[in-house]
């Protein structure tokens, strides 16, 4: 047999219903800005690493050159 709510429960129900769907639309904001966060600072990390072994290696292939055109005496 189906339950009849009065008009209070109905609104309580209602009402605990707009306050968890608002906490949990807060908890998934706090969470996409913390993904957010971290992906930052992941390509800040590879953007580091790329200068710094782009750096690296065009030292190595400019000596390897270097060495190539200037012929010791």
């Amino acid at each position: 047999m189906a339950r009849i709510y009065t008009r209070r429960e109905v609104r309580r129900r209602k009402t605990n219903y707009l306050i968890f769907a608002g906490i949990y639309d807060f908890i998934g904001a706090m969470a996409g800005i913390v993904v957010i966060i971290a992906c930052v600072v992941l390509l800040y990390a590879l953007f580091n690493w790329i200068v710094r072994d782009g750096r690296d290696s065009f030292a190595s292939l400019w000596k390897i050159v270097q060495d190539a055109l200037i012929v010791p005496q």
